[in-house]
């Protein structure tokens, strides 16, 4: 399976974390809003990478 259901809950509860915390006033002035972009861009490369991986792998195997 490409997707474990761990980390994608981990990442999503990551990603709420940081929305909720953009609208305390305590971390107002912090730049949430460009770390909760990165957190998703690196995510996605991650992702991605992984299922590169198993169609590198599904490729070798039919070789």
């Amino acid at each position: 399976m490409p997707v474990r259901l761990h980390e994608v809950a981990l990442v999503l509860a990551l990603v709420l974390l940081l929305i909720i915390a953009k609208h305390t006033p305590v971390a107002g002035l912090l730049p949430l809003t460009q770390i909760t972009g990165i957190v998703c861009f690196a995510f996605a490369i991650f992702l991605s990478l992984r299922l590169f991986q198993l169609e590198l792998a599904r490729l070798r195997a039919e070789d």
